[in-house]
C-alpha cells in the first residue's frame, strides 16, 4: 500500500514537470545530442495545439499526440477515481495493458520516429 501511495506522488511529479514543460519551450535533449528526432519530438508543441483546439496541427507535429493525450486524460482521471476509492485498478489495468500490446507500441514509437524525421520536426 505505501509502495502503490509514493508511486501516485510519483506521478503526480511527473505529471507537474511534463506540464511545465508543454508551457515552456525546452529542446528535445535527443535531437540536440544526435541531431535527429525522437518519436516523442514534437509532443509538447502538439498537446500546446491541442489545448487550443487545433487538431490538425497537432496531428503534424506528432502523430502520437492525439490518442496520447486521450490516454492521459483517462490515466489521470482514473488516477483521481482510484485514490477517492483507496483502489488500485487503475496501476494495474495499465501494467496489463504494456505487457499484452508491448509490441504495438514500440511499432508505434518507430512509426512517429520515422514520420517525425520526414517532417524534420
Amino acid at each position: 500500500m505505501i509502495k502503490k501511495n509514493k508511486l501516485y506522488i510519483f506521478i503526480f511529479f511527473i505529471a507537474i514537470i511534463f506540464t511545465l514543460l508543454v508551457l515552456c519551450d525546452v529542446p528535445c535533449i535527443f535531437k540536440t545530442l544526435f541531431n535527429i528526432p525522437c518519436p516523442g519530438c514534437g509532443m509538447a508543441r502538439a498537446f500546446r495545439e491541442i489545448f487550443r483546439f487545433n487538431l490538425s496541427k497537432a496531428f503534424y507535429y506528432n502523430i502520437l499526440s492525439i490518442p496520447l493525450f486521450i490516454f492521459f486524460i483517462y490515466f489521470f482521471v482514473s488516477i483521481i477515481k482510484d485514490i477517492i476509492k483507496k483502489e488500485h485498478k487503475t496501476l494495474n489495468t495499465v501494467e496489463n495493458i504494456f505487457k499484452k500490446y508491448w509490441i504495438l507500441i514500440i511499432v508505434l514509437l518507430v512509426i512517429s520516429e520515422i514520420v517525425n524525421i520526414i517532417h524534420g520536426i
